[in-house]
């Protein structure tokens, strides 16, 4: 058999979408599942929801290769795999809560500006607020019965964490990073002119008590005590460039000159900063532990669902998609 292609998160995260649709069928039929038709448009929508998807998977976990036939293969999978998963489901009579499927319903209901953009939305995709519910039913139920499935993994022993370590033990570094606290004058976009000017006389005030020494946290509570004060540590990346680059150009204790963002006039001092260091074992041993057992669940779902897939009656009517 191929590469497994099934994803736990991808497969939990499209249940509501390949579930419960209520479009009609295609008149051509691709494949069949223990009798179950799936269509060719079915397997095109899959498709091309999987490709959507591709900004928030690494491609290279998801498919063999780019697109095409890989793809409706992979989505066609993906359809039966919901289909006989979601049958498991009802035949061990598994139930959800009714006050959990309303409060994700809710929840999502809450994304649309109204009631009526939100039944449009519903309509333009072929469903009701009924089949809604239902989908994120089924969902909760697919997740549960991974997460089951998953839970049969072994536990990561302490060899293995050793032993990932010594192999990439490159990737297991801290980088270099910085803290600093600042002082800032807020200013609007739409600011006017003497906004602008009142803000700048401030902000020099408050410099020039800075760069003579006044305690710098004082001056964060006269100034500026509910949007300035400690920023924390921060890497490379974290801060717009401006305000990044001269931070980090500066030494420990030094105070900036007045530097402008969107967000209005900063006043800004390092107050501590560390140099990139190799994590040893100890420390990078709970990050490693985390992710053994993550991919061992993984596997151990894939396997899970290879089994359903290998006892089923699948039938490919359009041959392309055949694994």
């Amino acid at each position: 058999m191929n590469k497994t292609i099934l994803i736990t998160i991808l497969l939990t995260a499209t249940a509501l979408f390949v579930s419960c649709s209520k479009k009609e069928k295609a008149k051509s039929v691709a494949m069949t599942v223990n009798g179950q038709e799936i269509t060719g448009d079915e397997v095109d929508e899959a498709a091309e929801f999987f490709q959507r998807q591709r900004a928030f998977l690494s491609p290279s976990q998801l498919f063999e290769s780019g697109g095409g036939d890989d793809v409706r293969r992979a989505a066609a999978r993906q359809l039966a795999a919901n289909m006989l998963l979601l049958a498991e489901v009802k035949r061990l009579g598994w139930r959800v809560d009714s006050a959990r499927v309303e409060t994700a319903a809710n929840r999502f209901i809450s994304q649309f500006p109204d009631r009526e953009t939100f039944m449009s939305q519903l309509a333009a995709m072929g469903e009701s607020e009924e089949s809604m519910r239902r989908g994120i039913e089924e969902e909760f139920l697919l997740d549960s019965l991974l997460n089951t499935a998953g839970a049969a993994a072994e536990p990561v022993s302490d060899e293995e964490c050793r032993k990932h370590y010594d192999a990439n033990v490159e990737r297991y570094n801290e980088p270099g990073g910085a803290r600093a606290s600042h002082i800032i004058f807020e200013l609007e976009q739409t600011a006017s002119d003497s906004q602008v000017r009142v803000a700048m006389e401030r902000a020099k005030t408050a410099l020039s008590k800075a760069k003579s020494g006044a305690d710098f946290d004082a001056l964060i509570k006269e100034y500026s005590p509910t949007a300035g004060g400690d920023i924390g540590w921060f890497k490379r990346g974290d801060l717009v460039p401006d305000l990044e680059n001269k931070v980090f150009s500066m030494k420990k204790g030094e105070i900036s000159d007045l530097l402008p963002s969107s967000m209005g006039l900063h006043i800004i001092k390092k107050t501590d900063e560390r140099a990139p260091r190799q994590l040893n074992y100890t420390e990078a041993e709970a990050a490693i532990r985390t992710g053994l057992s993550e991919r061992k669940k993984a596997d151990r779902v894939n396997a899970y669902v290879d089994s359903l897939i290998r006892a089923a009656d699948i039938r490919y009517v359009d041959t392309t998609l055949s694994i």
